[in-house]
């Protein structure tokens, strides 16, 4: 059964005793008091506002704070606003929620179709935890961000940083969208930690390579990925690219293939030569597509005929590594052992390369990087440049030796 409640004060309502008046359209500051149906007096949890914008009309607004001074300072934020001409703005935006700005966000993945989408969701769902989806998206301040990520770092377990880093950076990418769609007037000051020392460590040696590729081939339900391996091993692409490729990106009679924009991640087109085993592989595929696929358009098709599932070929991936026995040397950012991923292969052809001597501008081109940093985190510590450097130092320092001998 549902109290019936009864306002006993209401600013609206006063007594007519004389008493002193504030300014005119200095609003006011109150706290309710409410009769239940027992007869029991309570005041309002909150302290409540009144006051008259610019056109003439009254506003009743809860503050949500227990404490007057807040509200009065509340109260004067709405007053400054009106004063400036900025209250018309400020409606506007204060009604857009945590939650539709999060939508946003949610939309563009969709729309992408990116396959960070589900832990972009759990982000998102931690956020509209904390804050409340129905909180309104301009009172989330760098302040409120700050406590968010001291509450977030004494949870149970405790989360790692870069959890919180992909958190903090939903909230800047969720915030920009609804700034640049006219819903936000500003984005709070979002900082992202860098993260370059936490980058995972671990490529493929010759041997360790070999081992996995036997393994692949050994098991009949993986017959399929030893093809995709080699190809990620000798071009360096992200793993769901050579699964989707299609027929209609290859040219073997230009012996080129090429990705359109809307599949690559940097959203540009991408041209690779096929020369030398990389030719080979594709003209080995081709002939299998036409013996038992001739109706499938895709290069690289799972043992049934259909586009590889990525989850499932990283499960038989990881599978294989261990069978391999391949553990050594593939650790997370804070030295901790892990398995090995589709991703070490693409760190392995940058590092290969760059041990054969492949220009810099060359590699960034094949494996699709678009900034030199990028491609310096994924070749890591510069042992074999250093090697190269301090050889031809100690030649040049043997020739000038020798030349000031002959002198």
């Amino acid at each position: 059964m549902v109290a019936r409640v009864v306002v006993l004060e209401n600013p609206a309502k006063k007594d007519k005793s004389p008493k002193k008046r504030g300014r005119r359209g200095g609003g006011c500051v109150w706290q309710p008091k409410y009769k239940l149906a027992d007869g029991t007096v309570r005041k309002a949890e909150f302290f409540w506002i009144r006051y008259t914008d610019d056109q003439g009309k009254r506003h009743n607004e809860s503050t949500n704070f227990r404490h007057k001074k807040e509200a009065q300072e509340m109260l004067f934020d709405r007053l400054t606003k009106i004063s400036r001409g900025e209250f018309e703005d400020f409606q506007k935006y204060r009604k857009v929620t945590l939650k539709q700005v999060c939508d946003l966000l949610r939309a563009d993945y969709a729309r992408q179709e990116r396959r960070s989408t589900k832990k972009a969701e759990r982000s998102l769902k931690r956020l509209e935890t904390y804050f409340g989806e129905h909180c309104p998206a301009a009172s989330i301040t760098s302040e409120k961000i700050d406590q968010y990520l001291s509450a977030r770092r004494k949870e149970k377990p405790v989360p790692s940083e870069p959890t919180l880093s992909r958190e903090l950076a939903a909230l800047k990418t969720a915030f920009n969208l609804a700034l640049s769609k006219d819903m936000l007037r500003r984005v709070p000051s979002i900082v992202i930690p860098d993260e370059r020392h936490r980058a995972d460590e671990g490529e493929f040696s010759p041997e360790q390579f070999t081992a996995l590729i036997t393994q692949l081939e050994a098991k009949n339900r993986s017959k399929y990925l030893p093809s995709v391996v080699r190809f990620l091993y000798r071009t360096g692409m992200r793993a769901q690219e050579p699964m989707g490729m299609k027929w209609a990106e290859v040219r073997l009679d230009l012996r080129m293939l090429r990705l359109p924009a809307r599949r690559t991640k940097g959203k540009e087109p991408k041209s690779i030569t096929l020369d030398g085993d990389l030719l080979k592989l594709i003209e080995q595929q081709r002939k299998l597509h036409d013996k038992k696929f001739p109706s499938c358009e895709y290069v690289f098709p799972d043992a049934a005929g259909n586009q590889i599932g990525y989850d499932r070929a990283l499960d038989q991936f990881q599978a294989a590594c261990k069978r391999a026995g391949i553990t050594e040397g593939f650790t997370t950012w804070d030295g901790q052992l892990r398995r090995p991923g589709f991703h070490d292969l693409r760190r392995t052809f940058a590092r290969e390369a760059d041990r054969c001597g492949v220009p810099h501008d060359e590699i960034m081109n094949i494996a699709g990087w678009k900034t030199h940093a990028m491609l310096l985190r994924y070749l890591g510590a510069p042992e074999d440049r250093m090697r190269s450097a301090f050889s031809k130092m100690d030649m040049s320092y043997g020739k000038a030796r020798q030349t000031q001998a002959a002198d």
